[in-house]
């Protein structure tokens, strides 16, 4: 496996991170969290990992990995923390708050409370995550809601896009809110300290949208962030802004929308390349092109979406996400740890607090 080795400030990434991983979350549990700690501990020699699990279910695991040489390297970074049980993949944020004390998700979060832990990863339910960060670690000051971002790709490289669900409904200020968060964090992924932010609206004028996108938009002008103004569907394919910003339903649709299409895509240039002798044979001739193209589109390298607004480091990722995606996962949250966004992110906001009553 290979892990994205991302730099940070001109330091590689990983110096002296403590993560804190549910070891239970997503559709495989420790079947692949396990083998994706011991990758990125591999790969990041300043990483240290706490796995929040069930002891009686780790260490079988753990014990196969006992004999490898690379395990051996990286054991003394790898510690367990004993959680009596784990919550379904499917809980609701009742259930979280009810049942959730002693879970493996709930430790992984409240290590990042106590400052044990620099950010935490889960696999786990989406919505207990977000009971349960808001519960053990709060929201920044000046935000209301904590939003789910994910990159997209895209002409220009990828766009990031929030909200991906966590909020279906949302007012202005908080849309303003998920703009400024955006900002903040999009420049992990490239060198552009002054991101293009746009609003996702139903056509480009200001006078398109309804009142509540109209006032957002006319918030957002007055912000010290790189605000272009609205944009359609098809500008975030086409890359023409860095970070889109929606209401959590727009945001779970276009990204649910553009993983249905990019599997038909896929499969009908399969079956395209596949019909017959000559097109097996230009296949095989635009095969490295191919290649190199489709990988950009590859879901596991851009699994990790980070919750944020939280006053900490959490990074969801994908339920289904096999031990590549996972390493991805992991490694976006050391990378936000090291940047520390939530300072970033609080600065940010008090910044635009001074020009706009929020």
């Amino acid at each position: 496996m290979t892990i994205p080795n991302k730099k940070v400030d001109g330091s590689s990434s990983a110096n002296k991170v403590v993560l804190a991983m549910d070891a239970h979350g997503g559709d495989f549990g420790p079947a692949v969290t396990i083998p994706a700690a011991l990758d990125v501990l591999n790969a990041q020699p300043g990483l240290n990992i706490l796995l929040c699990g069930i002891r009686e279910e780790l260490d079988p695991i753990l014990d196969d990995y006992k004999s490898n040489h690379r395990f051996k390297s990286c054991s003394q970074r790898l510690r367990v923390i004993e959680a009596t049980h784990a919550l379904a993949s499917d809980a609701r944020p009742v259930e979280a708050l009810r049942r959730g004390k002693g879970s493996s998700l709930w430790l992984a979060i409240e290590c990042v409370a106590s400052g044990d832990a620099d950010a935490c990863v889960s696999a786990g339910s989406t919505a207990a995550m977000l009971a349960l960060g808001v519960k053990l670690l709060g929201m920044l000051p000046g935000i209301e809601r904590p939003a789910l971002m994910s990159r997209i790709p895209s002409a220009s490289g990828h766009t990031s896009l929030l909200d991906l669900g966590a909020n279906l409904n949302v007012s202005a200020d908080q849309l303003v809110q998920f703009a400024i968060m955006g900002s903040v964090a999009s420049p992990l992924y490239d060198e552009n300290e002054q991101p293009k932010v746009a609003l996702l609206n139903v056509g480009h004028e200001d006078n398109k949208g309804d009142d509540l996108l109209k006032k957002a938009h006319a918030m957002l002008k007055k912000s010290p962030i790189n605000y272009t103004g609205f944009i359609e569907g098809h500008d975030i394919f086409a890359g023409k802004a860095d970070v889109a910003v929606c209401d959590g339903f727009s945001g779970n649709l276009i990204l649910k929308s553009g993983e249905g299409l990019a599997r038909m895509f896929f499969r009908h240039l399969e079956l395209a390349l596949s019909s017959g002798l000559l097109a097996k044979l230009g296949a095989m001739l635009a095969g490295p092109s191919l290649k190199c193209t489709l990988a950009r589109f590859e879901p596991s390298k851009h699994n990790g979406a980070p919750l944020l607004g939280l006053r900490g480091v959490v990074v969801k990722s994908h339920g289904n996400a096999d031990r590549n995606a996972l390493g991805c996962a992991i490694v976006e949250a050391v990378v936000e740890a090291e940047r520390q966004v939530p300072k970033l992110i609080e600065t940010m906001v008090n910044e635009f607090s001074r020009e706009v009553d929020l």
